[in-house]
């Protein structure tokens, strides 16, 4: 306990300000209802925090030749023994209302309007009194909850301190609770964040709930462990596929044995165009027209069109794609997939 103070207590013993039991002193016989065992030297005594003046309010605070009334000192002579009345405590000019005295200076109550982070303030190390600090690792702020009304209290953010087992940890410019068994962000260890799709059970990142940590190269997709360097599905990142006869080698999508990407298509506007690009046909680049439009060639009045990035972008998933069609293609995409029903309902054939 800081400022030197040495509490003890009687009987099962007393309850602090964050609601845990200080240990039994050592007052022998036990101290009666209202007093608490406080050390003297090598020994201990009883006292009434409300009028001993060498046990004012807390064990230790001494009023210096005044007087203890209520919990506080007051009526200390200067020098020549006149009462300078400087209120409670030993603080001189006296601490103003939104402030307690604390052996010589004077403390705040709760932290200043707006401090997010009232670790350094003097009203986290004197919340629950004089020399009873809140807890670094469960609280981050001395002060009211929102919408509350009493004393001051300590808090993690906005809400009550945490509870025993969870840290009062930083979150988005404020403080939040983190079970550090569970909490994917603060795994084990305060901002130990799990990789993207693993969870964090025990205090340690598995993927799948219960697996152990992916290693390099792979990344928890679906929860299982994939070789990102290598799946054509989830090529560099979960989700990343490559395109139709593409491979991935890595971490890169490419065509054939050389693994070059081929040209990607670019979608025109709303009356259609754009860059058909290049698909992979057998292992090789091959530039998309209407002889060999993804690697097929349009018949009829088809011809090789791009989908997506007209009036409905990316229309056929995927961003824009190619396939054999007419002009709607540039709106619908490929497969009709830009409206609802696949033809969107409309009246064409």
């Amino acid at each position: 306990m800081s400022l030197g103070l040495a509490l003890g207590c009687s009987g099962a013993g007393t309850r602090g300000g964050d609601g845990g039991v200080t240990p039994p002193g050592s007052c022998s016989p036990a101290c009666t209802s209202g007093q608490n065992c406080c050390s003297a030297g090598a020994s201990f005594v009883c006292a009434s925090f409300d009028s001993d003046p060498n046990n004012c309010g807390s064990c230790g605070v001494s009023c210096g030749g005044g007087r203890c009334v209520g919990g506080a000192c007051t009526g200390v002579p200067d020098g020549g023994g006149r009462d300078t009345s400087v209120g409670p405590g030993m603080c001189s000019p006296s601490c103003s209302s939104s402030q307690r005295c604390c052996g010589t200076s004077c403390s705040n109550r709760q932290a200043p309007a707006g401090m997010l982070d009232g670790r350094g303030d003097t009203s986290f190390s004197n919340c629950n009194g004089c020399g009873l600090a809140c807890d670094v690792e469960r609280a981050s702020v001395c002060g009211q909850q929102l919408g509350g009304s009493g004393p001051p209290q300590c808090l993690c953010g906005n809400f009550g301190q945490c509870p025993v087992g969870q840290r009062c940890v930083s979150n988005g410019g404020s403080f939040t609770c983190a079970d550090l068994s569970s909490d994917p962000n603060n795994c084990g260890e305060v901002g130990t964040a799990c990789a993207e799709g693993e969870s964090c059970v025990g205090g340690v990142c598995g993927c799948g709930g219960t697996g152990a940590a992916c290693v390099d190269g792979q990344a928890c997709c679906g929860g299982a462990c994939v070789d990102v360097t290598s799946d054509a599905a989830n090529c560099g990142a979960c989700g990343t596929a490559c395109s139709t006869g593409e491979t991935c080698a890595a971490s890169s999508c490419g065509c054939g044995d050389t693994g070059v990407a081929c040209q990607a298509p670019a979608a025109g506007g709303l009356g259609g165009g754009g860059d058909p690009g290049e698909s992979c046909c057998g292992g090789a680049c091959v530039a998309n027209s209407d002889t060999s439009c993804a690697c097929e060639a349009c018949s009829g009045s088809d011809s090789c069109q791009v989908g997506g990035g007209g009036l409905l972008p990316g229309g056929g998933g995927g961003g824009p794609q190619v396939c054999c069609g007419d002009s709607l293609v540039a709106i619908l995409g490929c497969g009709g997939g830009g409206l609802p029903g696949g033809d969107g309902g409309l009246p064409f054939p």
